[in-house]
């Protein structure tokens, strides 16, 4: 069964620091991690193919790792990060010029880090529709990092935009607490018709300081399957940041043991199939084609 991981990172911070690590953090993950680092620590669980996902709201990053990834077919895919706030250029301007520079076939789409702005409805103002807009005209995707406290202003803005595939990433990221649970659970639903919103499987190694298992992840893996079905969850392994839960083995470990009731059609979804519809450009470099047009329904 093909295995794509859907979500990690790369960095070094001799380049380019990583501002969102406090010191104990740094001290644990700090780095510098490669993309041959990436490479070995999943071809040792078998899996081949991986999607950057940007890491700091820094524009330089998103054009050095599609040059990167113009190097290396494992490196399949680019989710980079568009200035919406100090760039004059529109979103549009801004991914043209990335599609049109080194390694440009290879972005996928553009994530925007809801969970750091100061607003909890940022999600549903007018930059980032018309970022979603962009997106969807140049049939590229949009990853959204939130916690809880987002999904209502991300709902709004998918409901607003069913043209823009959209990625959900770590599952919101919910607390693991039992009174969290619910609340949890019902702003999860709302993305349960939103056929263009995917959820990734992921992240679940730092939710929470506690050792991860798949049976305490359980009611979040059930909830996540009950929204969005296996037809739109995907897995991604969050390394480096997953070394601080017990690193990729463990990851992916979880994951086997979480998908396991699964029939192998639908296990195929999580692993590979959700990625490749949802990133064209992935799909496309796996398979040595040229990336989709964008369509209104990623089914």
């Amino acid at each position: 069964m093909l295995r794509i991981d859907a979500h990690h990172h790369l960095w070094d911070q001799s380049v380019r620091p990583q501002t969102w690590m406090d010191d104990a953090t740094s001290a644990a993950i700090g780095g510098p991690y490669s993309q041959v680092d990436w490479s070995r620590a999943a071809g040792a669980s078998g899996v081949r193919h991986g999607v950057f996902v940007q890491t700091v709201p820094v524009a330089a990053e998103t054009p050095e790792i599609l040059a990167l990834a113009d190097d290396h077919p494992e490196l399949a895919a680019v989710v980079g990060w568009l200035d919406l706030a100090q760039d004059p250029r529109s979103p549009g301007e801004q991914l043209d010029r990335l599609i049109a520079g080194r390694g440009g076939a290879r972005l996928a789409g553009i994530r925007l880090a809801a969970e750091y702005a100061a607003d909890p409805e940022w999600l549903d103002s007018p930059d980032v529709h018309a970022t979603a807009a962009a997106l969807a005209e140049r049939g590229l995707t949009l990853d959204l990092l939130v916690t809880p406290a987002h999904l209502r202003a991300a709902e709004r803005l998918a409901s607003a935009n069913p043209g823009t595939r959209m990625v959900i990433n770590h599952l919101a990221k919910p607390t693991l607490r039992d009174e969290d649970l619910t609340a949890w659970t019902h702003a999860l639903r709302a993305f349960t018709g939103s056929e263009h919103v995917a959820c990734k499987f992921s992240g679940f190694l730092t939710f929470d300081h506690a050792p991860m298992t798949a049976a305490r992840l359980r009611p979040y893996t059930d909830a996540a399957l009950e929204v969005f079905s296996p037809s739109r969850l995907m897995f991604g392994s969050d390394w480096p940041v997953s070394i601080l839960g017990g690193g990729y083995a463990a990851a992916v470990g979880i994951a086997e043991d979480s998908l396991a009731e699964l029939s192998p059609t639908e296990q195929e979804q999580v692993w590979s199939g959700t990625a490749r519809r949802w990133y064209p450009a992935l799909s496309a470099a796996i398979s040595g084609s040229s990336p989709s047009p964008a369509t209104k329904d990623p089914q």
